[in-house]
């Protein structure tokens, strides 16, 4: 019964994320119309979008219905659009299915000398252009130093500027992957290759032409396009086969390098051998060594080996005793499994091919949808860990887990649409945003919530194999590098140097524009850093115990969580070396992003410490035979 039920809970599970993150392409018959939607104005240097739709220097869309996408007017969850700052808006592109076009006009504008202005100020600030075609941003081929394959990049410059002049790219050519289906072709690829042509004269022959200049005076531009459609063939593979509708994604990744991630793993596998050593010595050392006291004479054996009895054998007493601020640590562990749950079970779509990783939105509703329904979890381990501890008010320790990430997360989604309202931005978050996301705390995350707390209260505490006593014994003066700080800051080098190469190329996806990811590299990274962080985390408290120092609860789940420490301080010295972001609101939007994502990933790393330490030494512990 039990087995049916997990299996029923992950098959609805599995529907419900095909259905949150279902993007096929359709089938156009030929002729039909395909609707553009303009979207928004990004750059990579200031971090700040603004609604292309909006922008006074083109040509406004003149759709009478509703200019809104249909697609964010029902959508259940508009959180992942508010935070990358989307709003789609359909425009007055004609394009039909099959039909090249060699120049069409879309409009002629006339600039204000304020319109002028505007213009010069974004393309200075290297303001690229996103728009959609069938569920597929448009964008433009890229060819990096690193790897020598094709891929895409998001989006397209706003204008150009040369010898100090700039030039508005009022003329777009759209190159259309397709492939035939039956008696209708299916959209592979959208391309989108800008030019500035002046007056129009988007059929130039000559290698040199007037582009169009932006003047900070009064004029007219006209704006024109020509289409292309193209059978769709697929530049990553040597025998260059069709692409696929599953795999039409697949264009917009950059595989890393393979030969620094194999000297990387080479290396992190050698390491995590070595820690499993350490961890297996000292298991192997301590349960071995009471298995003989056992069975030898006693009082013999405690006089000959006195220095088995010295460090952590004396405190069996006091190890189990109750931490201070107990009723935060349960609530943190709760959430860190909760997150722990969400991040694998992303991981484990991406591979199964659920969501995909270039698809906007597509990990973070994978994610959200994971965490609100592991919120069951995180209620029934809370509950049980505060109930070691002692805990007196259950229900505000269910409240502490069911608020504390969420906090987290509306408190940067606040401060970053103040920000954007601040400066009229499009990343702000819309009312249905926030009316959506209480909607569903209020309405699921805080009943599973609940009722897994209410299931982990009224099972048994779990029995510790030593009583403790009433008063807690003394703790010897130990040396600077036996200080909690000392461990807490050698615990997190291990697992940061594991993962620096993948923190690296992750950093590079979000803040320059060009995703770079390999399923396995990134599946084996998330393995070696949760098997380094609870080595490590065993490593060091076993030696805190060995000097006698039984505050090892939040000890552990700080030396797990010291690996999110070193990751923020190089984010930060990745903005100041990698980046060329400018301006204070820039540096504030990559502060809270990655002050968030440290935290988030100190709470898992934590968690996972805490718990391989608690196993360890209850393991330790209930083998230990005292009179």
């Amino acid at each position: 019964m039990f087995n049916s039920s997990i299996a029923l809970f992950w098959c609805l599970l599995s529907l419900v994320l095909v259905k949150v993150n279902a993007n096929n392409p359709t089938a156009y018959e030929r002729e039909q119309l395909i609707p553009l939607y303009y979207n928004k104005l990004f750059s990579e240097r200031t971090q700040i979008p603004y609604k292309y739709a909006t922008q006074p220097f083109i040509c406004p869309p003149y759709t009478d219905s509703s200019w809104q996408h249909k697609q964010r007017l029902t959508s259940w969850l508009v959180a992942d659009q508010d935070w990358r700052g989307d709003w789609l808006i359909q425009s007055d592109y004609k394009i039909a299915t099959l039909d090249n076009v060699d120049c069409n006009v879309l409009c002629t504008k006339p600039w204000s000398l304020q319109d002028a202005i505007v213009a010069k100020e974004l393309i200075e600030q290297d303001y690229q252009v996103e728009w959609w075609l069938d569920g597929l941003p448009g964008a433009t081929a890229s060819y990096t130093n690193e790897v020598s394959t094709r891929a895409y990049r998001v989006g397209f410059p706003l204008g150009q500027i040369k010898n100090n002049h700039t030039f508005i790219n009022n003329h777009v050519t759209f190159n259309i992957l397709y492939t035939p289906s039956h008696d209708s072709i299916q959209v592979l690829g959208f391309e989108v290759y800008p030019d500035s042509v002046a007056n129009g004269q988007c059929t130039h022959t000559a290698i040199d032409y007037t582009m169009q200049e932006v003047n900070e005076r009064r004029t007219s531009v006209t704006f024109t396009y020509s289409v292309r459609w193209k059978e769709a063939k697929n530049p990553l593979t040597p025998a260059k086969l069709p692409l696929t509708p599953q795999t039409r994604w697949d264009m917009y990744i950059i595989t890393p390098d393979p030969e620094t991630h194999f000297y990387a793993m080479i290396n992190s596998i050698i390491t995590i051998l070595f820690l499993l050593g350490v961890v297996g010595v000292i298991l192997m050392k301590t349960l071995q060594r009471d298995q003989q006291n056992y069975h030898d004479d006693h009082d013999l054996k405690i006089h000959e080996d006195f220095e088995d009895v010295i460090g952590w054998r004396l405190i069996h007493r006091d190890v189990f005793r109750r931490p201070i601020y107990g009723g935060l640590l349960a609530p943190l562990v709760g959430s860190g499994i909760q997150l722990v749950v969400a991040a694998v079970g992303t991981l484990v779509c991406m591979v199964l091919g659920t969501c995909h990783p270039a698809q906007p939105g597509s990990l973070f509703r994978t994610a959200f949808v994971i965490y609100m329904l592991s919120s069951i979890l995180a209620g029934y381990h809370s509950a049980r860990i505060y109930k070691v501890f002692r805990g007196r008010s259950w229900f505000l320790n269910t409240i502490l887990t069911a608020i504390l990430v969420p906090v987290l997360v509306l408190g940067s989604l606040l401060l970053e649409s103040i920000s954007g309202w601040t400066l009229h931005s499009s990343r702000t978050m819309s009312v249905k945003g926030w009316f959506t996301l209480m909607i569903l705390w209020l309405v699921v995350m805080l009943p599973l919530t609940f009722l897994g707390s209410l299931v982990g209260d009224r099972r048994e505490r779990i029995e510790h194999p030593s009583r403790t006593t009433q008063m807690p014994r003394f703790i010897p003066e130990k040396r600077w590098y036996q200080s909690y700080s000392m461990s807490v800051l050698l615990g997190g080098v291990i697992p940061f140097a594991i993962v620096f190469v993948d923190l690296d190329e992750l950093l590079k996806s979000v803040w320059q524009g060009e995703l770079y990811l390999s399923l396995g590299y990134a599946s084996m990274a998330c393995m070696l850093l949760g098997v380094a962080t609870a080595s490590v985390t065993v490593v060091l408290v076993f030696f805190q115990l060995c000097n006698e120092d039984y505050h090892w609860w939040w000890m552990s789940f700080a030396v797990g969580a010291s690996c999110s420490l070193y990751t923020f301080i190089y984010a930060l010295v990745f903005y100041w070396i990698r980046t060329d972001m400018i301006g204070m609101a820039s540096g504030m939007v990559y502060l809270v992003h990655t002050l968030l994502g440290c935290l988030l990933l100190g709470l898992c790393t934590g968690t996972l410490g805490f718990i391989s330490t608690y196993s360890v030494i209850r393991r330790i512990y209930a083998a230990v035979k005292v009179d």
